[in-house]
């Protein structure tokens, strides 16, 4: 096995340990008042009981998730954009400018998303990649972090991680310069050829998962990682037809407020948004929802850290005038 082969599993799964050793959230539910975006302490604004109306922003409808599941609840935030309209503009996280003292294997610098969403002048965006601390990995996580990211991400036709060494196929949502997306097992050659690419994690700690949904049918038994553990989760997810991104994120860690959900269940959830395929992304504490429409309140989930954890990449959606 390829030396970054094995790397890159054992760090997928020291990176999904250390979110769950995740705090639970300390802030009480609020009603609909709200923190900037800047603020590494926002905290969701929603109802405690009834979820809240969909909102809808031109290509974009974001709408509450409320469920409860063995008699607890489970709460997050759901977005549907319509990328026929030629409004959407997809944005991933760039690559960085590498200087001469960088760590080898140094990818991006750890950043909130909110921080992104706000620095990039986006509508909505989400955490994506799993990822590895390059300090000393002890301690919460820090801004500017230097991390290596767990599988193939492109930004606008540029390469930001590379996929597996072994050349083996990962769980990826990709799009195409014209827009065309599609979610897929793609191997590294593939992948990294597309304009923009996020993607969650085909292998850690010795075992082999695939996509969360495909071809319509539940897959997160077999999806990574903990499928079968209640976590925190966010996810990617696609139409039969290609023309709505379906992007979740559920709460867990919360007693009382969100308890997560296991990748099952996760699955379920995307089925019954519409998606016909869909990748499990970077869970537990970097999960993180943020919508940001001009001239209203910000809609977020609540971080299961009580705060927005500095994640290695996030995907968003800048609406172009």
């Amino acid at each position: 096995m390829p030396r970054r082969h094995l790397q890159l599993q054992l760090l997928a799964g020291l990176v999904f340990l250390c979110g769950s050793l995740g705090l639970l959230a300390a802030a009480q539910p609020t009603t609909r008042s709200t923190q900037p975006a800047s603020q590494p302490t926002t905290q969701a604004s929603r109802p405690t009981t009834q979820p809240a109306r969909p909102i809808q922003l031109g290509p974009i409808r974001v709408e509450e998730i409320y469920q409860t599941i063995d008699d607890q609840p489970v709460r997050g935030w759901a977005a549907k954009i319509d990328l026929t309209d030629p409004r959407v503009e997809i944005r991933v996280t760039g690559p960085l400018e590498r200087k001469p003292d960088d760590p080898p294997r140094l990818e991006a610098r750890s950043e909130t998303t909110a921080e992104w969403l706000k620095r990039e002048h986006l509508t909505l965006a989400i955490n994506t990649h799993f990822f590895a601390r390059l300090d000393d990995g002890k301690g919460p996580y820090p801004e500017s972090c230097p991390v290596d990211l767990i599988g193939p991400c492109v930004s606008a036709g540029r390469l930001v991680s590379h996929g597996r060494d072994d050349g083996q196929p990962s769980p990826v949502l990709a799009f195409t310069k014209d827009g065309h997306a599609r979610i897929a097992m793609l191997p590294p050659a593939e992948s990294e050829a597309l304009y923009n690419v996020v993607s969650g994690v085909s292998e850690t700690g010795g075992k082999s998962g695939g996509l969360l949904v495909e071809n319509g049918r539940n897959t997160g038994a077999t999806a990574l990682v903990a499928p079968t553990v209640r976590h925190p989760r966010t996810a990617a997810g696609l139409t039969k037809d290609g023309h709505t991104l379906i992007l979740l994120v559920i709460d867990g860690r919360q007693p009382g407020w969100s308890i997560g959900v296991t990748l099952p269940e996760l699955a379920d959830l995307m089925l019954k948004l519409g998606a016909d395929a869909a990748v499990a992304l970077d869970g537990g504490g970097s999960s993180s929802f943020v919508f940001a429409p001009p001239d209203a309140p910000q809609v977020t989930n609540r971080p299961s850290d009580g705060h927005w954890r500095p994640v290695g990449a996030s995907l968003g959606i800048y609406l172009k005038p």
